[in-house]
Parts: structure tokens; sequence; C-alpha cells
């Protein structure tokens, strides 16, 4: 048989695949964009906001203006696994296995001390954003079942930032991978797996979370 006779239609047909599954792919990250902004938005409740799409399908960078006493402003960032690329997918499950939500939330009061929960192996190295960590304190936590490592400077920091994990009260406890506040910046920050329950639940803690510390 010619060769020619077979490769011809299975190349269309690769095609045709590919052309199929970007579409596919892109309506399934567009639905969850729209339900995830709007789950956002009515947690925060904010005064305005100003959305920045990223790679056109691979989420989102939401900037919400807050009217509070404590809360200056409030950063969620979005990304999402390339489900309309067939080809780079399988390579994602190695790179980027599940979608990220990323929470900053920035204080106008100045938050004493700094801390750090971070999932057990999230990170090869303990992060760049951590200045000077031989000076932090260091302990196992477990939560859910789920195993972490909190890093503290002092131990009202440590139950402070223990309080906020505690109070999300998340389903599914490896789905948070960090918490933290920080003196430097001003900022409370998070990254977890997003999910219509867990977000509100983070962001509503966090805010709270962050006033207790601004007081």
């Amino acid at each position: 048989m010619d060769t020619s006779s077979w490769i011809f239609p299975l190349i269309i047909l690769a095609a045709l695949g590919t052309t199929a599954a970007y579409f596919l792919g892109r309506r399934q990250n567009v639905a969850l964009m729209k339900v995830y902004a709007g789950v956002v938005e009515k947690a925060l409740k904010p005064v305005d906001q100003m959305y920045t799409w990223l790679g056109g399908y691979l989420g989102f960078r939401g900037d919400f203006q807050m009217k509070d006493e404590f809360i200056k402003a409030v950063k969620v960032t979005l990304h999402l696994k390339p489900r309309m690329s067939i080809m780079y997918l399988p390579v994602s499950r190695f790179t980027m296995p599940r979608d990220k939500m990323y929470l900053v939330i920035e204080c106008k009061k100045h938050l004493p001390g700094e801390a750090h929960l971070i999932q057990k192996g999230q990170y090869r190295f303990i992060p760049s954003g951590i200045d000077r960590v031989e000076q932090f304190r260091r302990e196992p936590v477990i939560l859910g079942g789920a195993e972490f490592e909190i890093l503290y400077l002092d131990p009202k920091g440590q139950k402070a930032l223990l309080g906020w994990a505690e109070s999300i009260k998340a389903e599914d406890y490896s789905m948070i991978k960090h918490l933290s506040f920080t003196s430097s910046t001003n900022v409370v920050y998070a990254r977890f797996e997003p999910g219509e329950s867990l977000i509100p639940s983070v962001l509503r803690t966090g805010l709270e979370f962050t006033r207790s510390l601004g007081k």
C-alpha cells in the first residue's frame, strides 16, 4: 500500500483533533475564569476592580480596590493549565499539574513580624522572597492530614498564622500551598488551588487576618 494513501488522512485527523481540543480547552478555561472571577468579587465586594487577561485563556490578574480602614488593595492572580494545547498539556503535568491562584492583600497599617506556612514539598529551596531564613524558627505542622512547615520569628506570629490557616476550614488542606505575612512589604499572601468553596474561604479569612494584624 502506498504510504501517502494513509498518511494524508492521518494528518487531517490529527489536525481536526488538535483543533477540537483547542476549542474545548479554551471553552473550559474561559468558563473557569468567569466562575472564579465571580466568586472573587462576591467574596471581596470591592469598590472597583480591573482585570488583565493572561495569555488569552491562561487566567487573569485582578486588582481590587477596597473601602477598608486596614486594607489598601487586594490582588488576585489565576493561572490555569493550558487545556487548549493538546501538545503542551502532557508536559504541564510535570511543570504545572494543577490550576493555581495567588492572593496578595496590601495592608495600610504596619504588619508586625513575619511568618510562613508552607506545604511540605512545595519548593525545592526556600523561596527567594524569604530573607534571612536562618533567623526563622521552623516546626512541622499537620492540618487536615496535610503536612506543612511553619517558619516564624516569634511565637505571636506563629500563633496568628496558624489561627488563619485553621479558620479557613478547608475540606482538603492539600490544596493550600503557602500562607504568609511579611512586615517588610506589609503584605498578606496565599497560594492555593482554586475551588468554588475554597476561594471565598481563603479571601474572607485572609481579610479578617489582615485586619487583626493591622490593629
